[in-house]
């Protein structure tokens, strides 16, 4: 990661336009022309024609909250900074840029797009699971679902402390299987927050999920599934994932009684046959074990 304080005139012109709330118009030169070519990326937004950079000018004025040029200014750290913002009210793909521009943390250094995107999401995904660990948890099973440009999300939230599974279907013909069997992937994570990989499109579900958790004051433990089917013929980045989850929690629940019935119900909204998702998921294996001991003890 390169040191922003050492990087020239270029970094600071980058740095206060990604400080910026609002566009700001600019004048540059390029080494050589552009070149044309489409870059697609499963993180990152699709890039267009680029080119080296010679000179960055802003011709017009940077509109930076006074709150953000001070920690900018200040030796904090960046989760705290980052926290503290998200608590303001700034939205996490601003905070994603200043932290990729290098205009946060002690040493000030310029993080890969693709480092900050799931750095935000993680750090106020951290920050919010610790604010719920006191508090109950949701009273019904939730079944919740959403699709979006070839991405179906399909969201189970149970009646117990935090813990969270993701299961991922690759569907055959999809960006990432060009052909034959459909490729499933899972992570999960206990009550103590620590999922068992690293994962970017995790890290999005999961910082969605505890977001609207938060604003209820409850906790859950929750099944996420993500179908990424033929449609979705060319990634346009983790920020796909995160508004879809967010707006299969925004239309509301469909409600259940018993394990049983939501995965029923997520059953009909799913592509992948359930016994799949249930034989995958470590997850539910451990809910049921847990319910099975509950019955042997109370019988």
């Amino acid at each position: 990661m390169l040191h922003a304080r050492s990087a020239g005139k270029l970094a600071q012109a980058v740095q206060e336009a990604a400080l910026s709330l609002r566009p700001v118009d600019s004048e540059a030169t390029f080494r050589k022309p552009p070149t044309p070519r489409i870059a697609f990326d499963p993180l990152l937004k699709p890039v267009g024609p680029s080119a080296p950079l010679e000179h960055l000018r802003l011709v017009g004025n940077p509109v930076i909250p006074r709150r953000v040029d001070q920690l900018a200014l200040d030796k904090v750290k960046a989760s705290r900074a980052l926290v503290e913002l998200y608590e303001h009210g700034y939205d996490v793909y601003y905070l994603q840029r200043l932290l990729s521009a290098g205009t946060l943390g002690v040493e000030k250094r310029f993080v890969p797009t693709r480092w900050a995107i799931t750095a935000v999401d993680k750090v106020l995904g951290d920050y919010l699971l610790g604010k719920l660990r006191d508090k109950p948890p949701i009273q019904d099973y939730e079944v919740y679902h959403s699709s979006y440009i070839g991405n179906r999300y399909t969201l189970i939230l149970m009646p117990r402390a935090w813990s969270m599974e993701m299961v991922e279907v690759w569907m055959p013909y999809s960006v990432w299987v060009p052909e034959g069997q459909a490729q499933v992937y899972t992570v999960h994570e206990e009550h103590d927050g620590k999922p068992s990989a690293e994962d970017g499109g995790y890290q999005a579900i999961r910082f969605a999920v505890l977001e609207e958790l938060s604003k209820r004051g409850k906790q859950a433990s929750v099944l996420a599934v993500r179908e990424t089917t033929p449609e979705y013929f060319a990634p346009v980045g983790n920020w796909q994932i995160r508004e879809g989850v967010r707006n299969a929690l925004r239309k509301g629940p469909a409600k259940a009684s018993t394990l049983e019935e939501a995965l029923e119900v997520a059953a009909r909204l799913l592509l992948t046959p359930r016994r799949e998702i249930v034989d995958r998921s470590v997850l539910l294996r451990r809910l049921r074990a847990q319910r099975g001991l509950e019955e042997f003890l109370e019988a």
